[in-house]
């Protein structure tokens, strides 16, 4: 090989070498360049069609609550829209959970006002009140609720109740008389619009006389104003029989 030919391959290879960086190269990594699509609000499936026809790659990064973006859509994505990046390049979407989730509380056997406050503190409301009047449970409490207690709903959520017109029960609140003496029971009986039913003595070692050891009907049930609360007292003195008995 002559020195001329030499010469002649070197500035072919020359050429070769800046047509391949000049040209070719630039020509093919433009081409593998994309423009990532913005794919918000967008559900998952639309968005990963939507990438994958842009020569990317959807990947599901996750779901996180979101009030704002219905359940399913996407809320967020990386790398954000309109940027460059090499054909293939992972997309990592986060999809809405939807609301906030939260417990409901268990809000029967209460009254409409308290059960408000708890609703409201679990991030819940109130909608209907509905009267219930085949229950067994006292009047002006609530018998029902449309959605269990413990089970999980949106925040925001409104819940029905029951509430018991049952009229067998009353608004008055039996107080707790046992232990006290009975002319202290008879002025109780009195404030709550009560009336002292009947009266059995009966003897006892434990507790001094007229001391009320037994009541009908019980502390905390709810009767009706003017009901007959009847009683069991000590007596005043035992006889010899009594006290060797």
């Amino acid at each position: 090989m002559n020195f001329k030919k030499l010469i002649l391959y070197f500035i072919i290879f020359i050429g070769i070498v800046i047509l391949f960086d000049r040209v070719i190269m630039p020509f093919y990594v433009k081409g593998e360049e994309v423009i990532v699509p913005n794919v918000t609000g967008m559900t998952y499936e639309q968005a990963r069609l939507v990438l994958s026809n842009a020569g990317l790659e959807p990947v599901n990064g996750g779901e996180r609550f979101d009030s704002k973006f219905p359940k399913g859509t996407v809320i967020l994505q990386r790398p954000s829209a309109n940027k460059t990046v090499k054909a293939g390049r992972r997309i990592y979407l986060i999809i809405s959970g939807g609301n906030i989730k939260v417990s409901v509380p268990d809000i029967r056997h209460k009254r409409v006002e308290e059960a408000t406050i708890l609703l409201n503190r679990a991030g819940l409301s109130l909608s209907e009140v509905l009267e219930d009047t085949l229950t067994d449970i006292p009047k002006g409490l609530i018998s029902a609720q449309s959605v269990p207690p413990n089970e999980q709903v949106e925040k925001g959520t409104s819940i029905t109740v029951w509430v018991s017109s049952a009229s067998k029960f009353g608004n008055v609140e039996v107080p707790y008389l046992v232990g006290k003496s009975l002319s202290e029971v008879r002025q109780i009986i009195e404030t709550k619009n009560l009336k002292i039913g009947k009266i059995v003595y009966q003897p006892s070692l434990d507790y001094l006389p007229n001391t009320v050891i037994y009541q009908y009907p019980s502390a905390g049930s709810l009767v009706e104003e003017g009901t007959q609360v009847d009683l069991i007292v000590v007596k005043e003195k035992l006889s010899e029989k009594e006290i060797i008995e």
